[in-house]
């Protein structure tokens, strides 16, 4: 339960730096000119429910009116006069094309509940506005995508086994976060309803996630065989490029290529290869920076968990041929 909570807080933030500004803004903005008065936009904020506004003078930002702004102005008996005498200047303004997590960066740092968004960094051009609110409903909305496409590529695969038993073959995207695990999950799925012992099964979802793991983060995609065999289940990851250059150290527990961005999602700690060597009884990898890397890992059966396999086995190719 730990680790589905990490990987959930990975794939937030992977999100916020994906997703732009201009996704998740509001581009129907209410704007004034700075000749308005503050009760004007004080009438304007109540019944919008909002808690600011631009202030725009020939198609140009040149301030901003908040509710604080206006509380000053009830007090100060100045309720009725033009914006842009006592108007807030110096504005801070977001870039359409930044990630949301700068956003979410100068809310914190400010404590604003609104910024305006501008086409481009230093511009004044005033193409939308976002709020935190903004932010968090685009991210709710591409989890539930992203949820979406994983149950629908998960019954893919499903369907895809109950035609073919004792082979699964898995595609794997780089960069793949969304889908990161899936193969180990599916794995483990099948080889425990096909009688293979926990103990075992757990040995090769692991060989599978750290192999799956490693061509999401180091490699330009790639595919996993899995194979259940009377003795053994084979397991097979191969990559294209970019290649590890000395798999003597690559070998080595802790030792990473891995770069920063990697080390912020909490990947790349070095011990991806050692465990799955670790969990295997059998391993071989090559590699080469034109080729890129393949390995092979299998875990044997003991003889009674191999015939328990061949029986269910043998029990669904009965079913599938009374069909």
């Amino acid at each position: 339960m730990t680790q589905f909570h990490e990987r959930q807080i990975r794939l937030v933030h992977e999100l916020m730096y994906q997703i732009k500004v201009r996704e998740a803004m509001t581009r129907d903005v209410i704007t004034f000119p700075p000749t308005a008065t503050y009760r004007d936009i004080q009438l304007c904020l109540k019944r919008s429910r909002f808690s600011g506004t631009p202030i725009v003078d020939q198609g140009h930002l040149v301030g901003i009116v908040s509710i604080d702004d206006i509380i000053t102005a009830f007090d100060r008996g100045c309720i009725d006069e033009p914006v842009q005498v006592t108007m807030t200047r110096e504005l801070v303004t977001v870039p359409q094309n930044y990630s949301v997590i700068a956003a979410s960066n100068l809310f914190h740092k400010y404590g604003f509940g609104r910024l305006p968004v501008v086409s481009r960094p230093g511009g004044d051009d005033l193409v939308g506005i976002i709020t935190f609110s903004d932010i968090l409903s685009h991210l709710l909305l591409k989890i539930n995508r992203i949820a979406e496409r994983v149950e629908a590529h998960e019954r893919r695969l499903v369907a895809h086994l109950d035609q073919q038993r004792d082979h699964l073959h898995f595609e794997i995207a780089p960069d793949g976060f969304d889908r990161a695990g899936v193969a180990a999950t599916l794995t483990k799925r099948r080889l425990l309803s096909r009688g293979v012992p926990p103990p075992l099964v757990r040995r090769v979802a692991v060989i599978c996630y750290e192999a799956e793991m490693n061509i999401i983060l180091h490699s330009l995609g790639g595919f996993m065989d899995v194979d259940l065999l009377p003795d053994r289940v084979e397991v097979t990851a191969a990559d294209e490029g970019p290649g590890i250059a000395d798999l003597e150290k690559a070998m080595q527990p802790g030792f990473t290529t891995a770069n920063e961005k990697i080390r912020a999602l909490g990947f790349g700690a070095g011990m991806g290869l050692p465990n799955i060597k670790r969990c295997a009884d059998q391993f071989h990898i090559t590699s080469s920076m034109e080729a890129g890397t393949e390995l092979q890992a299998t875990v044997l059966l003991p003889v009674e968990a191999a015939a328990t396999a061949a029986s269910v086995s043998a029990s669904e190719k009965e079913v599938a041929h009374d069909r």
